[in-house]
């Protein structure tokens, strides 16, 4: 009887102020989180031989026990995703989950009995969410001409848990609520979200518009802002289209004219050539006569 009530009360001593973790603690889908349990209870763990296990709800996920000094791991989860401090004996119990999912978001407890009892103390529980970010939102407008009403597409993919959408107009004014509708649609096979906001009102070209992602659970807010300019490079593209068809019939035009002046130069040279060859010639003749007509009558016959 008195082993019993000694038990309990060094089971009590154990429980009592021992550091209760965050409520909650929040990890992303995928990647790793630490779920934090502290004892600074009034026993010093370092002199004496226990045992503690992790449960996540009533599945134990990590066990082991320390004696004189050093630990000893009892048990492996299926996937080998669980790791504990390796100051235990301290009081650090804190566990560490890799490559975590949906299915990970349950109570975490931790369990500790001195070595020879039977009889075990909660130290810690501590609940676990999963969220997974969404990616920047990319907003386009789509149709909307003069005096016409507009509508705005902002999508965001692969999220959790669904968040909310906000739209702003000016940065500061919101879109009447009917004007806004909202889709979300979980990919195949998971949990995360698609989202598709649109809104449909009339909205003047020069007007700033932004639609914003909030994640409520990672405690995120992502926002892209069209400052409403959709028109502008309509009217460029034509203005530069237009411009560039002038400018090649200029570049023809000027080629011709450079090609019609190059041959009549060619024309005009060549036409200099011959002459210049015709009057060499007389002139050549010319000479002939002149010199023979220089010549003494007898070198003419004796010729």
């Amino acid at each position: 009887m008195r082993k019993i009530w000694l038990e309990t009360v060094l089971l009590n001593l154990l429980g009592i102020c021992a550091c209760q973790a965050a409520p909650c603690v929040v990890g992303v889908h995928g990647e790793s989180v630490s779920i934090p349990c502290f004892y600074n209870g009034p026993e010093d763990l370092t002199s004496l031989n226990f045992s503690f296990e992790w449960r996540r709800g009533s599945k134990v996920v990590y066990k082991a026990v320390w004696t004189g000094g050093h630990g000893e791991r009892l048990n492996m989860d299926a996937n080998g995703r669980s790791t504990v401090s390796s100051s235990a004996q301290a009081g650090d119990f804190t566990l560490k989950l890799s490559d975590i999912s949906f299915a990970d978001a349950q109570n975490y407890s931790l369990y500790l009995k001195l070595l020879g009892h039977t009889a075990n103390a909660s130290i810690c529980t501590v609940c676990l969410n999963v969220a997974a970010h969404f990616t920047p939102p990319v907003l386009v407008r789509k149709g909307g001409a003069e005096a016409e009403a507009t509508q705005w597409v902002c999508q965001s993919r692969s999220g959790f848990p669904e968040p909310a959408v906000h739209w702003y107009i000016n940065h500061s004014q919101h879109p009447p609520v009917k004007a806004v509708t909202t889709y979300a649609n979980t990919l195949p096979h998971s949990q995360l979200y698609n989202i598709t906001s649109v809104l449909y009102a009339d909205i003047p070209r020069d007007t700033t518009v932004s639609c914003a992602i909030e994640n409520l659970l990672l405690n995120e807010t992502l926002t892209t802002v069209s400052y409403g300019v959709e028109s502008s490079p309509r009217h460029n593209s034509s203005f530069i289209w237009i411009l560039s068809i002038m400018l090649c019939v200029l570049v023809t035009v000027l080629v011709t004219i450079a090609l019609c002046f190059q041959k009549k130069w060619d024309r005009e040279t060549r036409n200099e050539r011959e002459d210049d060859s015709g009057c060499e010639e007389t002139e050549m003749i010319m000479l002939d006569m002149d010199i023979l007509d220089g010549l003494p009558k007898r070198d003419r016959y004796d010729r």
